[in-house]
């Protein structure tokens, strides 16, 4: 679904440059850098690379283009270290509605929201179809902009999760589900700066249509390799373990007795933070998710960002004490 919805972003600044090349000039030139290339073209998924424009008398310019996703620092290096060899080195734009949380070196950041002030700022006033379309855009990616603002963490006093009345105010299925996801890992990339160094780091997404955040760290039971941690999936709050190895991963009856043995033998692997409900839910000892997923959970509705945040401060403190 993301990749439809940045397939269309790129096709349509992939044909303004085509189609309107003076107005695509005054919008994107000035990201570029002084140098040389062969003449004026654009190319389209160059690689994995979204847009490259190419101008006979500047660098070329290396578009990354992000719409719900955050952007990852891995990915941006990957697309830098791709173009090494190139005979015109270019100059990087992250094009995406979230800012960063790392240091950018080479890219520039520009937010959809100076992207269509741009653009408007650069059509010309005539109203041919060309420039209807690119007005229209710009006032598209204008209140994309507005709307991807409201998965953005003001206070640890709001609720994790987005409201019912925002979620069905919108009438694509798919917005909303774009949207919980956005909020999921904005949820995760809070946890990661306030934990620093977690391994692996928090994950937010999106699973069964119920967004999902969790931090499930890197540990040793009993000689077996685990992850432990935590998992928020909607209002469900769960203290999980994952095993694997030994024979005690697998979905035949004995490998999951013999989950359930371990995580018996592991009872602080299932306690929950002061603040949270304590008696678990559910009418089986251990709930799973085969083949290694093992967990007990607690209904945390209206759970909020802080206490959230407190939450995954004490079982990491009881993971790594």
């Amino acid at each position: 679904m993301y990749g439809q919805r940045e397939l269309f972003h790129s096709n349509l600044l992939g044909w303004y440059f085509d189609a309107l090349p003076e107005a695509a000039d005054a919008t994107f030139r000035p990201f570029s850098l002084d140098g040389a290339d062969t003449r004026r073209f654009v190319e389209r998924e160059r690689g994995h690379i979204d847009l490259v424009f190419h101008w006979a008398d500047r660098a070329p310019l290396v578009i990354e283009n992000k719409v719900f996703s955050l952007p990852r620092r891995e990915q941006l290096d990957g697309y830098r270290a791709a173009t090494a060899g190139w005979q015109h080195p270019p100059a990087f734009v992250l094009l995406s509605v979230s800012e960063p949380d790392f240091v950018l070196d080479e890219w520039r950041h520009v937010d959809y929201g100076e992207l269509a002030e741009r653009i408007v700022d650069a059509l010309p006033g005539d109203p041919s179809y060309e420039v209807e379309t690119m007005r229209r855009y710009a006032l598209l990616v204008s209140d994309l902009d507005r709307l991807i603002s409201t998965v953005d963490i003001r206070s640890d006093d709001e609720p994790v999760w987005l409201s019912d009345s925002l979620l069905s105010s919108l009438s694509s299925s798919q917005m909303r589900a774009a949207l919980q996801k956005a909020r999921a890992q904005r949820i995760a990339r809070s946890l990661n700066d306030m934990l620093p160094g977690l391994d692996p780091p928090a994950k937010g997404d999106l699973s069964n249509a119920t967004p999902l955040v969790e931090i499930l760290e890197r540990s040793r039971v009993d000689g077996k390799d685990a992850l432990l941690g935590w998992q928020l999936q909607g209002d469900q709050f769960r203290r999980a373990a994952v095993y694997w190895g030994g024979g005690i991963d697998g979905r035949d009856a004995r490998s999951k007795q013999r989950r359930e043995e371990l995580s018996r033998a592991h009872p602080e692997f299932f306690a929950f933070p002061n603040g949270l409900p304590q008696a678990h839910q559910g009418r089986k000892e251990f709930n799973h998710f085969a083949p290694s997923f093992v967990y007990q959970y607690v209904k945390t509705p209206g759970l909020t960002v802080g206490q959230l945040k407190a939450a995954a401060v004490a079982v990491h403190d009881a993971v790594r004490g």
